[in-house]
């Protein structure tokens, strides 16, 4: 059955839509109450009854997903135990560790071999 082309787009698609509605109702179930209460008026246009002590948690919230993605998607690396952004690191230390995580990445090491030291 997934053999099919479109069989297998759709359900990489529908994997892909699930993620992100669970990741949504994560997001949303982690939220306050009275957050919630305060997104549903803001989407109601029920503006009258919104506060702005009630639209403070829903920035807030909104501009800690949006860092937390940022934070993903810039290149670093990890020197002496501290997060580096790779445009701080020298060119030429640049070039090792880009090379050195290239290798790593494709020789991949078994569990055993790591704890062996093989």
């Amino acid at each position: 059955m997934f053999q099919n082309v479109i069989i297998g787009w759709l359900a990489r698609r529908a994997l892909e839509i699930g993620g992100a509605v669970g990741a949504l109702l994560t997001a949303w179930n982690n939220l306050p109450p009275a957050t919630q209460e305060a997104i549903l008026s803001v989407l109601g246009r029920n503006w009258e009854t919104i506060t702005l002590g009630a639209l403070a948690p829903i920035a807030l919230s909104i501009w800690g997903y949006v860092w937390s993605f940022l934070s993903t998607r810039k290149p670093q690396v990890v020197i002496d135990g501290k997060q580096v952004a790779m445009p701080r690191i020298p060119d030429a230390t640049r070039t090792l560790v880009e090379e050195s995580a290239r290798t790593a990445a494709q020789q991949p090491r078994t569990l055993w071999e790591r704890m062996t030291g093989k």
